[in-house]
């Protein structure tokens, strides 16, 4: 038995609907009101985080529960507006809604994914019984420049600060 709200199975059922019937149209404005919701919501992040003092790419536990919690208040504010519209503007703003809440999702299981005092625990190195093995690999210095260069994330996001486009 899953744990499911009427609703929750009311709109997978309808997603499910527009999939078997081909309703292009209302697939692509379902995906681009998603997307769109993460997309906006991060350059909205990108600009708010830094004036509340944090990274705009979270580094720390603070960093990522702000970033989840801006991106939150995003989603209910594209919620409010669904519910004071009707016809297009409420599909988009509702699916807009949940890109944000996707996107603070995203930071949120980051921090334990991302964050180095979480994503390793700290007696890692006591954990292995046996002889440890490591990789030697040789690479020419501007490789492993570039590796070390904080423009590079293993996090699957882009440096804000030369993502570009990220200016309102």
């Amino acid at each position: 038995m899953a744990i499911l709200s009427r609703s929750s199975s009311q709109t997978a059922d309808a997603i499910n609907s527009l999939l078997e019937q081909r309703d292009v149209i209302g697939l692509l404005t379902i995906g681009a009101g998603a997307a769109g919701g993460v997309v906006i919501t991060q350059r909205i992040a990108n600009r708010v985080l830094p004036l509340l003092g944090m990274n705009a790419t979270p580094q720390t536990v603070a960093d990522g529960v702000t970033s989840a919690g801006v991106k939150g208040v995003t989603g209910a504010g594209f919620m409010y507006g669904a519910t004071r519209t009707t016809g297009l503007g409420k599909v988009l703003l509702a699916f807009l809604s949940v890109g944000s809440l996707t996107s603070a999702g995203f930071d949120l299981l980051g921090l334990f994914l991302d964050v180095p005092s979480l994503a390793q625990p700290a007696n890692a190195s006591s954990l292995s019984n046996g002889p440890s093995a490591s990789v030697t690999t040789s690479s020419s210095s501007s490789t492993s420049t570039s590796a070390s260069s904080p423009n590079n994330s293993s996090s699957g996001r882009a440096n804000p600060a030369t993502a570009g486009g990220n200016n309102f």
